[in-house]
């Protein structure tokens, strides 16, 4: 038993990210469901990625965004979902959810 709860314990954890700009015009209600669906799923991780500095365009570069807001829902290593542009209705909500699930 004790064996199982460790490894539970080392799972990764879902991460979400968010990639935005100070200009753009839709990063805002992005940010903010993204930020609301994270408290209701607090075994998601919420990240901010802003292009504005220069590890937020590096990190925007290896993970080749070219549109913004982008939003990267990855599970360990492996990218479960991306949106490019803000994600339409429930859409969002429904793969934190599925994800969650797996966490």
């Amino acid at each position: 038993m004790k064996g199982s709860m460790a490894s539970a314990a080392l799972a990764p954890r879902p991460l979400l990210r968010v990639f935005t700009h100070p200009a753009c015009s839709g990063c805002t209600s992005a940010v903010d469901e993204a930020w609301r669906l994270t408290q209701l799923h607090p075994e998601v991780d919420l990240r901010t990625v802003s292009l504005a500095n220069k590890e937020g365009l590096a990190e925007a570069r290896t993970e080749k965004v070219t549109v913004i807001p982008t939003l990267i829902l990855t599970l360990g290593s492996e990218e479960s979902k991306r949106w490019e542009g803000s994600p339409a209705a429930g859409e969002l909500e429904a793969s934190i959810e599925a994800v969650a699930a797996q966490a």
